[in-house]
């Protein structure tokens, strides 16, 4: 940690826990706002357009070369050697309407403002091969995933005006940016085999890899006197955890289980910060800690009535609460990754999915299948002050074409939501560690585009090809 200008006696609250080793500062305004701006899209969800367009509930059906990322067990349905690729494009807008701060005695009106940002992302590669063993399926995958997408640059302007304007009134203009970048993805290899004519069960192995940085400033004009507040953050996380699967499966329907163990993470971070107050940023150098990330766990449920028509629908429960720092630290350790707390304030989460699919069989020989689907994924963020939390909605719609070895989907996903929020819009509540007092509407609308591709080979040549590998001739 680097301090050559300052002694620590002479720094606001902020800086005083920044300095001691608190990092961000439990309960300070510092880390409330870039927990809420940084770490809001947290959802564990697999990847695939033909399971977005059933709103992502796919933990039952699972049998395509994306199985391991919502179920490894799904695995050994597979009949030939695939390859895959999954992509995504992703817009997504924040509105803030209707804010009004009350300081003191004023009361002030803010300008409604919108948040926008996008981005693209590879999200799922993998090769799968499926071998026999005596009559049963063993098979086999190596894959990597983008699990969460970290990056946008949103930016916002705004004024600040009294409620009741007498003459000479003066305004404030407020202007906050966010600049992110980086993903934690997973590195995987899964095992799956046909225990039965019914019971499947599988295993994944996942590398955990994360890197992601985030520059986040907000400045306040009023008359000649402007106030700032510059953040900067850099986030390394590494970890080993194992997805496990079981999918019971009957002629009409099936259930499916997974389970994402939890893991104890090496997270480093280091931390720039500056105010008005106090220009020269204080630093402090890349830290390593731990980091307990949760278990999840999911049930799904698929019935098929007939041979071209599938419901699913799964539940997704995790206890987002349970990732804290863990460090020797006494004052970091033990705090909330989401709301930097050692109570209870980050909300446990439970997502509901659910989907139907009809495929039309062409006189081509070709499958063009229908699916639409609807979503609720509650966030690990709920407002410090009026305590609601940012729910997601979703509805999906997605189709494609399976032509002999080639199958192409796409999925289009619209979701929205709606709470009252807080916001620290004044950079001086900020400086002086003191609650947010400006409180409006946040409307949230997302727009997600998933476009995959599986390729199947026969199964022959590639046997021939991994017994000349590890048997020899």
């Amino acid at each position: 940690m680097r301090m050559p200008f300052l002694p620590s006696r002479s720094l606001p609250g902020a800086f005083v826990a920044l300095l001691s080793g608190l990092a961000l500062g439990a309960q300070s305004p510092i880390g409330i706002i870039i927990s809420e701006q940084s770490r809001t899209a947290f959802s564990v969800q697999g990847a695939g357009a033909r399971a977005a367009g059933l709103g992502g509930a796919f933990i039952a059906v699972a049998d395509d070369a994306t199985a391991v990322s919502f179920n490894p067990a799904g695995l050994a349905q597979l009949l030939k050697p695939e390859v895959s690729f999954v992509s995504r494009g992703y817009r997504r807008d924040v509105a803030y309407e209707d804010v009004e701060t009350t300081a003191g005695a004023k009361r002030l009106l803010v300008g409604d403002s919108l948040i926008s940002s996008s981005r693209f992302d590879p999200l799922f590669f993998s090769g799968s091969v499926p071998l026999l063993i005596g009559d049963r399926t063993l098979a086999l995958q190596l894959s990597l995933q983008r699990l969460i997408p970290l990056g946008e640059r949103d930016s916002r302007d705004l004024e600040e005006y009294p409620a009741t304007s007498s003459p000479g009134a003066a305004s404030s203009a407020l202007k906050q940016s966010i600049d992110q970048s980086g993903q934690i993805d997973l590195y995987s290899f899964a095992a799956s085999y046909e225990v039965s004519q019914r019971i499947l069960a599988g295993i994944a192995v996942n590398i955990w890899r994360g890197k992601w940085d985030l520059a986040s400033q907000s400045f306040k004009t009023t008359g000649a006197t402007t106030s700032f507040v510059n953040f900067r953050q850099s986030n390394r996380l590494e970890g080993i955890n194992y997805n496990l699967g079981l999918i019971w499966r009957w002629p009409t329907w099936s259930m499916g289980l997974v389970h994402r163990t939890a893991f104890h993470g090496d997270y480093t971070f280091g931390t720039s910060l500056s105010t008005s107050a106090h220009p020269a940023p204080v630093e402090m150098d890349p830290t390593p800690t731990g980091l307990h990330w949760p278990a999840t766990t999911g049930v799904g449920f698929a019935y098929r009535p007939k041979e071209n028509w599938l419901a699913t629908a799964d539940f997704t429960y995790t206890p987002w609460s349970k990732a804290r720092y863990m460090t020797p630290n006494k004052s970091l350790n033990g705090l909330s990754f989401f709301d930097l707390d050692k109570g209870t304030r980050t909300p446990n989460a439970t997502d509901f999915r659910l989907g139907v699919e009809h495929l039309i069989l062409t006189g081509a020989g070709s499958v063009v299948p229908l699916r639409v689907g609807f979503s609720r994924e509650p966030q690990p963020v709920v407002d410090r002050v009026t305590s609601e939390q940012r729910v997601v909605y979703g509805l999906s719609l997605g189709s494609g074409l399976k032509r002999g070895s080639v199958t192409v989907d796409v999925a289009y996903r619209y979701g929205w939501g709606r709470r009252r929020a807080s916001q620290f819009l004044d950079v001086d509540q900020i400086i002086s560690n003191t609650p947010p007092t400006s409180l409006g509407t946040e409307r949230l609308r997302e727009h997600k585009l998933d476009l995959s591709f599986i390729v199947q080979f026969e199964q022959q040549p590639v046997a021939k090809a991994l017994r000349h590998l590890f048997v020899g001739d």
